[in-house]
């Protein structure tokens, strides 16, 4: 059986790398951070990978949400006194299993931290690319898919005598 990926997200990297959620941020910091977890919706959706997005908290204590109420879709808050990037290389030092995770960031001492481990990094601006493969392979699939049977016409098969029929 394959072991599913687990895609950690260093979001705040990710939006800053993608031209069209920079041009977001510069008047909405939580549109901006909506449209990331969009544009990653279909990576989880179509490869069914756990997929993680790791944000800056602002103040006070970190958080974990689920996306959609979704355990495989999670965006974390670092809290006050860490960062998003101090809470990535924990996930990735803590992993039992590094080999199956793919953090996407430019950050290149996250990055270091991934491969140290046996983990893979991609870079953040290769997300929307990734997006859409996923798309398109769902599209391909669909188009594949056998088309269902048509719904069954209805017929009348019982004998109804002509003396019955009107005109009959």
């Amino acid at each position: 059986m394959k072991t599913q990926v687990h895609l950690i997200v260093d979001g705040n990297n990710a939006i800053h790398a993608i031209p069209d959620l920079l041009v977001i941020l510069s008047s909405d910091r939580q549109a901006a951070r909506e449209a990331l977890l969009s544009l990653l919706q279909p990576i989880h959706d179509v490869e069914g990978c756990r997929l993680t997005v790791v944000f800056d908290g602002r103040e006070g204590i970190g958080s974990i949400q689920k996306r959609g109420n979704n355990a495989r879709f999670c965006v974390v808050y670092s809290s006050s006194e860490q960062s998003a990037d101090g809470v990535i290389e924990q996930m990735l030092l803590a992993a039992k299993s590094p080999d199956v995770i793919t953090v996407a960031t430019n950050d290149n001492l996250i990055r270091s931290c991934a491969y140290e481990v046996g983990a893979s990094a991609v870079r953040s601006e290769d997300l929307p690319h990734w997006a859409d493969r996923a798309v398109s392979h769902q599209q391909e699939v669909l188009r594949n898919a056998p088309s269902s049977k048509a719904a069954p016409t209805f017929e009348n098969r019982i004998e109804i005598p002509k003396s019955l029929l009107p005109n009959g």
